[in-house]
């Protein structure tokens, strides 16, 4: 299953209302197991899966499946599993996430389960649509700060490519056959950058002229012995 996993804890608090845990009696293990992989089987959505450990009957896990997500590769973690255990006490216990990331619900009735998985199924139809609403704003955004550059590149006689992510588009300036600058535009600040960007790479393109060359680089790709002299000593 592939939500965030503040929205399985939510999901696991509407859907398990704890009421009256189901009481599993550990010497009907191989009868029990084989009812709820067919019960679930038939729960549009869900994949069965295997782990070798389970079949030690001392393995609290009883059964695991995913919910996979149709609209992405159907590869799988076993971070991704959900898993019917049996608790200490004795009841069925629907379980994702392992240690301090564990959630846990006891179940009380079968279409518990059932309700759940048809939730997750529709948050990924819900999730597949806003990300179809961003990827058309950001493709409007994109080709609106390319015809912006397109005019700076013949007013100013620059060569120039673009390269884009989720979060912002790459504008690579050609300086010379060996060099160019890379300048990044946000999509949620460029009607902010875009005034500034022929300023920007005027500025660039003659300081190179110049003979001057420069980069920006993260403190972690400083020479750890760096002195920093401060401005205000």
């Amino acid at each position: 299953m592939k939500l965030p996993l503040p929205s399985v804890r939510k999901l696991f608090r509407d859907h398990f209302s704890e009421e009256s845990p189901i009481e599993i009696d550990p010497a009907q293990r191989a009868a029990l197991i084989k009812e709820w992989r067919g019960k679930l089987e038939r729960i549009e959505g869900v994949r069965l899966t295997n782990h070798p450990g389970d079949r030690d009957s001392r393995s609290p896990t009883w059964v695991r499946f995913t919910i996979p997500d149709p609209n992405e590769s159907r590869t799988y973690y076993r971070s991704d599993e959900l898993r019917l255990e049996r608790s200490q006490q004795g009841e069925l216990l629907f379980v994702f996430g392992r240690l301090n990331r564990e959630v846990t619900a006891l179940v009380s009735d079968f279409s518990e389960l059932e309700s759940f998985v048809a939730e997750v199924l529709r948050r990924y139809v819900k999730r597949r649509a806003g990300e179809a609403k961003r990827e058309k704003v950001r493709s409007m955004k994109s080709k609106a700060i390319v015809a912006r550059v397109k005019a700076l590149a013949k007013e100013e006689q620059f060569d120039f490519a673009t390269s884009m992510d989720t979060q912002k588009l790459k504008l690579f300036v050609k300086l010379s056959g060996q060099h160019m600058i890379e300048i990044h535009i946000p999509f949620t600040r460029f009607e902010k950058v875009l005034p500034q960007l022929q300023q920007t790479i005027r500025t660039l393109r003659s300081l190179y002229d110049d003979g001057l060359r420069f980069k920006m680089i993260g403190f972690m790709q400083a020479d750890w012995r760096t002195e920093w002299i401060r401005h205000d000593e």
